[in-house]
């Protein structure tokens, strides 16, 4: 009785879900952010049939001029007194939100997360109020087809031309997927490896299978992320961390749960305070490591007990991208916002506090050396892996993570 109650809650929850998906799709298509085609196919991927996506399709437009495609509606140009952004934990230099303010007279509060799936959850239950958000490259596919954003007017947002060009139209937000219409821009990028405290293990690694070996037990810290662990295992396995193939992923899952005997914590916000403490291998972020490095001193002392590994077998990339949600409280304000976020002075000072790397070439010049050099280089940047939405299959790695954390 207790499986027939859970499996009932957990269908009413998705068809919950799935209700404020359509809902979200439905004002999209009313103000012009998708087409009618875009609508029906999105909202076939929820499972509905051909003749209740029709009728469905014709009742959203009922009562509207339809928009032409890619046409966006237009731009109310009234300065609101703050902006909401819901950001990674220090993922800002404060001093920005103040220089902005000094340019704009637009105060920027700031409302954190720790991934980007408890940043999903809490946008698809209905909180509203954000002005921009920061999500990773998968996660803008999946708001995106969720109607949970709203296509940017980059003619308010002039920065974007300086963006280099390998960071424009992804495979995640490509205009020309999306009916000529853009939903994000790039904010930062990095690579996704480990950290080896060099005092702790003086044998040089430059694969995944450390962070599995048995010899390592208690060694070891993994991020408390879904797509990162289950990509470290794929990868370890010779896999794409995009798979679609149920094996590829039932061999990955398996492995995590082998190795979490061997994990001391799953942890996606104290990886720098652990690297410094000690623990000596530390599945992390690049800027981590800079962060540890500098909190050991910064010199080449410090350097030298830090080693970001990039896996030989290959590791993720990731972007992330500044959105405006559905449901924001100004969308010229969120626009102003975004652009100065890419001026490449403003770039250039943020990576300089952040320690990732800005998608702007233009922006080196005004960024600290530090900050840069952990830039990978031409042959580890051939091994790097873009995490994509994988469509239906994305409950499969939500059932695979649970797997692992449960076991």
């Amino acid at each position: 009785m207790k499986d027939k109650e859970r499996a009932r809650r957990q269908d009413e929850a998705v068809v919950a879900r799935d209700e404020k998906d359509l809902v979200g799709l439905c004002r999209e298509m009313r103000r012009g952010g998708i087409t009618r085609r875009h609508f029906m196919e999105r909202a076939l991927l929820l499972g509905l049939s051909v003749t209740a996506v029709g009728a469905l399709a014709g009742a959203c437009g009922e009562g509207e001029t339809p928009a032409p495609e890619g046409t966006l509606p237009p731009m109310d140009e009234t300065k609101p007194s703050e902006v909401t952004l819901y950001n990674w934990t220090d993922y800002l230099d404060p001093a920005i939100k103040k220089d902005f303010e000094k340019a704009q007279g637009i105060k920027v509060k700031e409302v954190f997360f720790a991934s980007n799936e408890e940043m999903l959850a809490k946008v698809r239950a209905g909180a509203v109020g954000y002005d921009v958000i920061v999500p990773s490259d998968y996660m803008v596919s999946i708001m995106m087809k969720s109607g949970l954003l709203e296509p940017l007017d980059l003619a308010f947002i002039p920065n974007y031309e300086l963006i280099d060009a390998s960071f424009k139209n992804p495979a995640y937000d490509d205009p020309e997927e999306n009916n000529g219409l853009q939903y994000s821009v790039p904010y930062f990028y990095g690579q996704s490896g480990y950290v080896r405290r060099t005092d702790k293990i003086t044998e040089e690694l430059t694969d995944w299978p450390p962070l599995f070996d048995p010899a390592n037990k208690g060694k070891i810290n993994m991020l408390d992320d879904e797509r990162e662990c289950l990509g470290a295992s794929l990868k370890s396995l010779g896999y794409s961390v995009n798979t679609t193939s149920q094996e590829e992923l039932d061999a990955a899952t398996t492995k995590l749960v082998e190795q979490k005997p061997l994990v001391r914590v799953y942890d996606s916000t104290n990886m720098k305070r652990a690297i410094v403490q000690g623990q000596p291998l530390v599945h992390c972020w690049d800027g981590d490591a800079l962060m540890a490095i500098d909190a050991l001193g910064g010199d080449d002392e410090a350097k030298a007990l830090v080693d970001f590994v990039r896996p030989i077998e290959g590791f993720i990339m990731w972007t992330d991208n500044l959105v405006v949600p559905a449901g924001n409280n100004s969308r010229y304000g969120a626009h102003l916002w975004v652009d100065y976020l890419l001026d490449p002075k403003v770039m250039g000072k943020n990576a300089s506090w952040v320690w990732y790397l800005a998608p702007s070439t233009a922006s080196q010049e005004f960024t600290d050396e530090f900050a840069l050099s952990l830039m990978p280089t031409e042959e580890e940047q051939a091994r790097t892996e873009i995490i994509l939405d994988v469509g239906e299959f994305a409950t499969q790695y939500s059932e695979a993570w649970r797997r692992v954390k449960s076991a």
